[in-house]
């Protein structure tokens, strides 16, 4: 599992990340998207992808039913950055998982799904991505 040093919710979903391995029975699916939204912290939305989608890949490798619940976290960022394609959601997660300076540190764990796993959940990216853009639109909407 992930080996972060810093910030210090990193530090500690790394910790949890471990105990979810070990013990995967005693931490319900509730607190488990619970401890990685927690994660998370205000930033720019393109560092905000970078970091979740290092905070979310190892969560999907231990829970892949959980999967579309935690995508949104970098979907939304992606969005509110204006991406409008979903044609691009998976080269941009890929992208994470190689870059030689990433702004949070992906995991082996969370390079291998981002490479291996994430490419082959399009249809789900896909409807992630529509629907969280018409949320977002909707949102739009209702500001005016």
């Amino acid at each position: 599992m992930p080996t972060w040093t810093s910030p210090p919710q990193l530090v500690a979903l790394a910790a949890f990340y471990a105990q979810a391995q070990a013990h995967p029975e005693t931490i319900s699916d509730a607190a488990f998207l619970d401890a990685v939204k927690a994660a998370h912290w205000p930033t720019n939305c393109w560092s905000y992808v970078e970091a979740s989608f290092a905070i979310i890949a190892p969560a999907c490798l231990l829970r892949p039913h959980l999967t579309a619940g935690l995508i949104v976290f970098p979907i939304d960022a992606m969005i509110a950055g204006g991406l409008d394609d979903a044609g691009q959601v998976i080269a941009i997660g890929r992208a994470c998982a190689t870059r030689d300076a990433p702004y949070v540190e992906v995991s082996e764990e969370g390079k291998r799904w981002l490479t291996q796993v994430w490419p082959g959940l399009g249809a789900v990216v896909e409807n992630v991505f529509q629907a969280r853009l018409q949320a977002a639109l909707a949102d739009d909407d209702d500001d005016e």
